[in-house]
């Protein structure tokens, strides 16, 4: 398993990290390169490159190899020999349920990065909601400052030309003017406070890494339990002792191999460029986000220390002080309108003037609430966790997950290599048992066979001496008895008989046309 992570900076990192760091970046002249993660230098994708480059090296050589044994083994005719496989056999058996074991390993690892990548789809989707959140409520404040608030002031504004004194007239209109400069202040501040997050934006960022593993989980389930069912049919052929199954195996294994291997490479790069990105991730993360958001904005949100400083507090506390300055004017015109305008005109006409006034503060109530939950949501802390979450699930669940990925593949590209070799070696021995022909073991012309010799020694030896032989189970036969009418006995024939029955006959050039033709006329006399 991977040793425990450690802190680093400000979020957790694995041992493997550190161990991939480690790997010796250099250049096609061997000469080093800086370890940082810059996918846009070209020196560093070139020392990349030359890591991914050695597993298809492997490659090539493991593939000319089975080449050479291939073609020395067409050429070869000792393999014709029977040879016994069960030694290969069982080696078969021992390596495809190590194989099916490595395989294991990388679907463990699979759900592992799987784990990671979601917890990083996570973080990235909690960003994104903190953004959004900023460039609403900003929408719905200059909404509220533009229309409703300048809509109630010039409202007002028309409302104060019944008031018959003029020098109230003029204090009323200074305080509306005031608002209204309160008012473009604070549209000003949101605007800055929007301006700085308004470029982010993270929204197809989630949904894209949730549509790009849900097919990277699935695939390499998909082809990992192909791999462990083609180890299975090894072993099934193994036990049914099948030459088709064995070839089979060949043939897929062959691929299996360029498979691995091709996996090997992918994940050593992976491996290799997260954790150059996860032990220095600020100068890439930067390099992205240049032109795009404030290099004071991303330091905040990454640090979120008391060095720190908050781009936002500014314009956070300028807005709030126009807010107030809002408020604080409309609690004068109030005043004055109670106090001096209320005796001066009608009852209708003061009635709404208040409750145009009324209306107008609960506008500013709510921009100032509005600007309130904008100040808690751009503050470093909700952001920052979120930051440190995705890289320490970039940096622990992911990388370790792809460092498990790796092993079984290395582990299966080798084994899959031994189990070619191995299965080669014992389908060219297995050879097809041929059929059995129906031979009749009655034709004279037959050369004898051990079972005939036997037989027919077992038959001159009873017939010659009467008595049943030692290694016959079947019961004694009834001796031959001629039952002839005219009494007279037919040895003779039964002697021909025999003659013609058990004797080989002679080879045809040495046999006269004479003894050819009593043979035949004795076997056709006993048909008769």
């Amino acid at each position: 398993m991977a040793q425990p992570a450690v802190v680093h900076g400000t979020y957790r990192i694995s041992h493997i990290a550190e161990w991939f760091h480690a790997f010796p970046h250099v250049d096609i002249t061997f000469s080093h390169v800086n370890t940082t993660f810059d996918p846009t230098n070209s020196a560093y994708l070139e020392a990349l490159g030359i890591i991914i480059a050695v597993p298809g090296f492997y490659l090539i050589l493991t593939l000319l190899a089975f080449l050479i044994f291939f073609l020395c083994r067409c050429c070869d005719s000792s393999f014709k020999r029977k040879r016994k496989i069960t030694p290969l056999k069982w080696t078969l058996g021992f390596f495809a349920i190590l194989c099916c074991g490595a395989l294991t390993v990388g679907l463990y690892g699979n759900e592992t990065a799987h784990k990671g990548i979601k917890n990083i789809e996570s973080s990235t989707k909690n960003i994104s909601d903190v953004v959004n959140s900023v460039q609403n409520l900003s929408t719905k404040i200059e909404s509220l400052l533009s229309d409703d608030v300048n809509h109630d002031l010039k409202k007002l504004e028309g409302l104060f030309v019944v008031i018959p004194n003029a020098t109230l007239q003029q204090v009323l209109e200074l305080g509306l003017r005031q608002m209204a400069d309160n008012v473009t202040i604070g549209l000003n501040k949101i605007h800055d406070i929007n301006h700085k997050v308004d470029s982010i934006n993270f929204r197809a960022f989630p949904e894209v890494i949730d549509e790009v593993e849900f097919i990277r989980w699935l695939s390499t389930i998909g082809l990992l339990c192909l791999l462990i069912i083609l180890c299975i049919t090894l072993v099934w052929g193994v036990i049914k002792h099948s030459r088709c199954l064995l070839i089979l195996f060949s043939v897929f294994g062959l691929l299996s191999v360029v498979i691995c291997w091709v996996l090997v490479s992918l994940y050593v790069g992976i491996c290799v460029a997260g954790s150059d990105f996860c032990l220095d991730p600020e100068p890439f993360l930067y390099q992205q986000t240049n032109g795009v958001v404030e290099s004071g904005v991303m330091t905040y949100y990454m640090h979120c220390d008391e060095k720190s400083q908050d781009p936002f507090k500014k314009a956070s506390s300028d807005g709030i002080q126009a807010i107030k300055n809002l408020k604080s004017t409309l609690e004068q015109i109030n005043r004055t309108i109670v106090n001096d305008v209320a005796a001066l005109i009608l009852h209708d006409k003061l009635q709404v003037i208040e409750e145009r006034i009324n209306h107008l503060g609960e506008q500013i109530n709510q921009t100032e609430k509005l600007l309130g939950s904008i100040i808690d949501v751009v503050k470093c802390n909700f952001v920052n966790g979120e930051y440190k979450t995705g890289l320490a699930s970039a940096c622990v669940d992911t990388l370790e997950g792809t460092a498990f990925m790796l092993v079984s593949a290395v582990g299966s590209g080798l084994l899959f290599t031994v189990l070619i070799w191995v299965a080669s070696h014992t389908w060219i021995h297995i050879r097809k048992k041929p059929a059995l022909e129906n031979i009749d073991e009655e034709d004279p012309f037959l050369p004898p066979t051990s079972a005939m010799v036997n037989s027919r020694r077992n038959r001159d030896t009873y017939g010659s001496t009467g008595f049943r032989p030692r290694s016959s189970h079947t019961p004694p036969q009834t001796p031959y008895f001629n039952t002839s009418l005219n009494g007279h006995s037919g040895n003779h024939d039964d002697h021909n008989y025999l003659h013609g029955r058990y004797t080989p006959p002679p080879a045809y050039d040495q046999l006269s046309g004479g003894h050819l033709m009593g043979h035949v006329g004795s076997k056709m006399h006993y048909q008769a």
